[in-house]
């Protein structure tokens, strides 16, 4: 555990998030994003106190559809990590153009995005975007136009069968746990 920042767990959320902003200006000062594209999170278990920054949506242009994009960033406080950025660099991650997102902004005014509490990734084709909503219990998939931004294919809806949680190697002995404030 990092000893300069000894009582990480606990400070509140708030400062949790003031003190991953500094990490993040510290280690990339030339990385800049929009707070407000993101959920933002900090969660702590007996090993390590991180902040996660979640992509709200995550859009796949047509000509990257092919590559591993990462959308979310985790800084890890208690090791001083940054993840995946400290690994694989910036190359993968992914930073919508101007062009991207006046086609990410249609997509959202055509189809009412973003949904909450669900997982919101729209893929680009060519002559749809490929809407996917999904979260622990329920998912859709819908095609809209790229012109009129009108449902051009049926959608597809469900809902996941309850994972069952007597299964011992599933359980986490030292999960994460969300600090709310």
């Amino acid at each position: 555990m990092d000893h300069s920042t000894p009582n990480l767990k606990e400070l509140p959320k708030d400062e949790l998030i003031e003190h991953a902003y500094k990490m993040l200006a510290s280690k990339y000062p030339d990385f800049t994003f929009d707070v407000k594209d993101y959920e933002i999170t900090a969660w702590a278990n007996t090993e390590k106190v991180v902040v996660l920054f979640r992509r709200i949506i995550r859009f796949t242009p047509l000509d990257r559809k092919d590559e591993d994009l990462s959308f979310d960033f985790e800084l890890d406080l208690t090791h001083q990590r940054i993840l995946p950025f400290d690994t694989w660099g910036m190359k993968r991650f992914y930073i919508p153009t101007k062009d991207e997102q006046k086609k990410i902004d249609f997509v959202v005014n055509s189809f009412g995005m973003p949904r909450l509490g669900f997982n919101n990734s729209i893929v680009e084709d060519t002559a749809m975007y490929k809407i996917q909503i999904d979260n622990e219990v329920a998912f859709g998939h819908y095609f809209i136009d790229k012109i009129t931004g009108e449902e051009c294919i049926g959608s597809i809806e469900g809902s996941y069968a309850p994972m069952p949680d007597d299964i011992p190697e599933l359980i986490d002995p030292d999960p994460l746990v969300e600090i709310k404030e």
